[in-house]
């Protein structure tokens, strides 16, 4: 404790008297007086009495007496509440704030001098308090600082990496992603901490392949350490090879699993043209072999061929001889710059692949694709094979007039066939064949549907089906190990925050889950006025997300909005924001589905917020978008952890939590405002045992009720 602090401990020796001793004293001096005159009346005598004393009769006497002990009474009755009851209330709150706040505020000992010496010592042991805090943050900030080298180091191997590297959980949301996977996976979809990794990549190859690495579907001993996987991105546009591995917090417990990926797409072109280049050899060598076998043969089985013979076959070898010179130097120039390698060819579920060709088909123009029968695994490029499935549909289509076509997985003894029927005539083998040169455009490394039938060492044939109907079957290879019927996705919660490995662990439901495990967006909105109901409209929305009780900075949604209407000078000298500036904005039609998106899985947060919450309510007829996930109100939040404080402004909550304020009046700096002192308010209810969403919405409730009450007051 600090010389100051012990100081304050210290008891007077000669302690001044307080003034409440001399109203005590003042009290029991008029009580004192008051008996001693009713003692003395009763002493006198009827004769000694004076005249206006003896008129008065006991009774009379001993009322009197008793109305000026309680007048006195009252008196100090009121004294003792004005000047120690409700002093020791305010105490009380600066000391539970002080408490509860974890900030190095003081609590004030001055305009208590009735209660002295008990503010001082509250004083001295708040300040002890925030000593003892500040040698903590102190040791807190070293480890931090230690951890901070630690991240520094591994941001540092990680961003150096060529490959993505993500941790997910073994419910499949995102811990952490490297640069390379932003920049792999951006243009699939949002990548994000806490969110689900299939937003990004076809969801069954990685669940069959956790299936391999985990035994029997549980999480102790694993068959393989790493599995490879060959994957799509969410919208196929892009082949992914790469590895997954288990992660284990202690021996025994899976608890996630890292996932590095890898574009193949430059790869697989080159093995697309060693495989050409190979093709092209064979066929290149076979004419010129031929022609000099049967050249050699005839002259050796003639010796005695006349000349004019025999420089005719000596003219077909040389001719020969130089094409296949010719062909081996064209054949060494190529293969020069190519490296060996097999294509990447992983597991899909039929059911998968033949939805991406039937919304391929329907995005341009047809035919209508159905996928019937059982799903089945296959092990194939599942990006080829989309684009030259939705070629052979068109392709029917040209040649039959059909415009509906099933589509199904048919199994086999050693291999799965693709069966594509249709009403109509099978498809001539010539016309087969003609398919099969043309180019093909979209799939990576194949310049023709040869090329990918090759790829799967598949071919293709028609042939009719009862009832009038016909059907196209292409052999493709089998998975190799079918995996179990995988469970449904959850639904999470749903990042640039680089990682964050706290994210670990099972989701709850919303609301008994810790508040410190749940996903906020903190949220707030600029307007053209103070009334939704009359007309005012947004003209911007700011807001941020906060996961495991962080602040996200780099996960913000901000956007103008053009209200489509004159924004009222008032309004532009609140917020700053002109008809100008929102000219060119997209309305409200278009930003709030987008603000619903980016809060998607989340807690909706904000200060006053059934005033923002009003604005966007109005909107969701016209826009389809609800906001029907929870709310919470900071506004509320302090009502409930401070009632006898008065002032729950933003600004005035701020500077009791410590939170510095900065680009206040735009709604990305509230949401940002809100957002820290919505943290820090955290850490207070906490205190006061609200832990979960549940307990917080019910206390946000009974604050505003007491709110509403005390209005009528």
């Amino acid at each position: 404790m600090a010389e100051g602090d012990e100081e304050a401990w210290r008891v007077p020796a000669k302690p001044k008297p307080s003034p409440l001793w001399w109203v005590l004293g003042a009290a029991a001096l008029a009580g004192i007086l008051v008996l001693l005159a009713i003692v003395a009346l009763a002493l006198r005598t009827e004769e000694g009495s004076q005249a206006g004393l003896a008129a008065l009769s006991w009774s009379e006497l001993v009322a009197a007496g008793a109305l000026g002990f309680a007048v006195a009474m009252l008196g100090i009755g009121i004294t003792v509440r004005v000047k120690m009851l409700l002093p020791i209330r305010r105490l009380a709150a600066e000391t539970r704030f002080v408490a509860e706040s974890k900030t190095d505020r003081a609590v004030s000992s001055g305009g208590h001098p009735w209660l002295d010496p008990l503010p001082r010592n509250v004083g001295a042991l708040a300040a002890a308090l925030t000593q003892e805090r500040a040698r903590r943050a102190a040791d807190i900030a070293q480890s931090t600082r230690e951890l901070e080298a630690q991240k520094i180091r591994l941001e540092t191997i990680l961003r150096d990496l060529a490959e993505g590297v993500l941790i997910c959980t073994l419910d499949h949301r995102v811990l952490l992603y490297n640069h390379a996977a932003l920049g792999l996976l951006h243009v699939a979809g949002e990548l994000g901490l806490g969110r689900s990794l299939f937003n990004l990549v076809a969801r069954e190859p990685i669940v069959h392949a956790l299936e391999r690495l985990l035994a029997d579907g549980g999480a102790a001993a694993p068959r393989e350490d790493v599995c490879t996987v060959v994957c799509t991105t969410a919208d196929a546009t892009r082949l992914l090879l790469g590895r997954i591995s288990l992660t284990r917090a202690e021996p025994g417990r899976a608890t996630g699993y890292v996932l590095t990926l890898g574009d193949v797409t430059s790869e697989v072109a080159e093995l697309e043209a060693r495989d050409r280049l190979l093709r092209d050899l064979g066929d290149g060598l076979r004419r010129p072999i031929a022609n000099l076998h049967a050249a050699a043969e005839t002259l050796a089985s003639f010796p005695g061929m006349d000349a004019a013979r025999r420089q005719e076959f000596d003219e077909v070898v040389r001719r020969e001889s130089a094409a296949l010179a010719a062909h081996f130097e064209q054949f060494d120039r190529s293969a020069r710059d190519l490296r060996g390698g097999h294509w990447p060819l992983a597991d899909v579920l039929s059911l998968d692949l033949f939805r991406i060709v039937a919304r391929r088909c329907r995005d341009q123009g047809g035919p209508a694709l159905t996928p019937v029968g059982l799903p089945r695994w296959l092990h194939a490029d599942s990006q080829s094979l989309v684009v030259a499935l939705a070629r052979v549909a068109r392709r029917i289509v040209d040649d039959t007039g059909a415009q509906a076509l099933d589509l199904e997985a048919v199994g086999g003894e050693r291999s799965a066939y693709i069966d594509i029927s249709w009403a109509g005539p099978p498809i001539a083998s010539a016309r087969l064949d003609a398919w099969l040169g043309e180019p093909l455009a979209g799939a990576l490394g194949a310049s023709s549907l040869a090329d990918v039938l090759q790829r799967h060492g598949s071919t293709l044939w028609s042939r009719s089906r009862e009832e009038g109907r016909a059907v196209l079957r292409m052999p493709v290879p089998a998975a190799r190990e079918t995996p179990r019927e995988a469970a449904p996705a959850r639904s999470l919660p749903p990042r640039p925050e680089f990682y964050d490995f706290a994210l670990l662990g099972e989701p709850a439901s919303a609301g008994a889950q810790l508040l410190q495990r749940l996903t906020f967006v903190v949220f707030d909105t600029e307007t053209t006025g103070l009334r939704p109901s009359e007309g005012d409209e947004i003209v911007s929305i700011g807001a941020v997300r906060v996961v495991n009780g962080r602040i996200l900075t780099g996960e913000t949604f901000s956007r103008l909005v053009n209200p489509r209407r004159p924004i009222p000078a008032e309004s532009i000298r609140f917020h700053g924001i002109t008809d100008d500036m929102v000219e060119q904005a997209p309305p409200a039609v278009v930003v709030v589905p987008q603000f619903r998106a980016f809060c998607e899985g989340a807690v909706l947060v904000a200060h006053n917020a059934a005033f923002d919450l009003k604005f966007l309510k109005l909107k969701e007829a016209e826009t389809g978008s609800s906001f029907d996930m929870p709310a919470l109100d900071t506004l509320l939040i302090s009502a409930f952890l401070y009632p006898d404080i008065a002032d729950h402004d933003l600004d005035a909550i701020a500077r009791r939590v410590d939170v510095e304020i900065a680009g206040r009046h735009t709604a990305l700096g509230d949401a940002m405002a809100t957002a820290a002192v919505f943290v820090r308010l955290l850490d207070q209810l906490a205190q006061r045992g609200i832990t979960t969403l549940e307990a917080l919405m019910s206390a946000s409730r009974m604050a505003a009720e007491l709110r509403a009450r005390a209005a009528h007051f």
